[in-house]
């Protein structure tokens, strides 16, 4: 029996290139479940998504503890230049390659290999729902509460609750403006009035991003 490892794909679209852009993602774990990233990222190229994309999965793997990742992607310039072999003449990719660098270097043992645009369909149809094209999902995988947002985190949801406080995700108990576009919370309508759900991988990588910031 071949053991199943940390797998990851990643993708950009932009439209038109440059446009609107955003990037798709997935996270394979090694029980065979997986997270699903995307977002819109505003007005870029598609190498930016792309790299965008890129780093966003790299930050999960480091929120969910990967060991010796896969990462593969269909954008050749994003895959040499991070892996060396290309230099970077871009001064808007540049930052994004050290970015890159710098949190692959956090997970040991990480390789990022090319791969062909038809191996790469569901980070592809992921960056094309950051668009607002495709299916999209009504019950998306990883909403939950704040005790399992807690319990990712190694804390109470007290603790969690404080520190979304703290990063600006939430105000006096309400998603802040910025959770709510960055899909990190949501607001559900049921019969008994209004339920906010937190994404909770989503949630971890924001805090995450937020602490990386301040300390800065």
């Amino acid at each position: 029996m071949v053991e199943r490892g940390w797998a990851a794909w990643f993708d950009g679209a932009a439209d038109p290139n440059p446009g609107r852009a955003g990037f798709g993602a997935v996270l394979a774990r090694p029980d065979g479940s997986v997270l699903e990233l995307f977002a819109p990222i505003g007005h870029a190229t598609n190498n930016v998504a792309e790299y965008k994309g890129l780093i966003a999965v790299l930050e999960a793997a480091i929120v969910e503890g990967a060991q010796r990742l896969a990462v593969m992607g269909d954008s050749k310039l994003v895959v040499e230049q991070v892996n060396g072999r290309w230099a970077v003449k871009s001064e808007t990719l540049a930052p994004l390659c050290r970015a890159a660098k710098a949190l692959m270097a956090r997970l040991p043992g990480t390789c990022l290999t090319w791969i062909p645009r038809e191996e790469n369909g569901h980070a592809d149809l992921l960056s094309k729902r950051a668009l607002g094209k495709g299916d999209e999902h009504t019950d998306e995988p990883g909403w939950d509460n704040l005790t399992a947002l807690g319990k990712l985190l190694g804390c109470s949801a007290v603790a969690a609750g404080r520190r979304l406080d703290a990063a600006g995700l939430r105000t006096e108990g309400r998603p802040s403006t910025a959770a709510l576009e960055q899909r990190v919370a949501r607001s559900v309508e049921h019969h008994f009035g209004t339920r906010i759900n937190w994404h909770t991988t989503r949630a971890a990588l924001a805090l995450a991003t937020a602490a990386k910031t301040v300390s800065l």
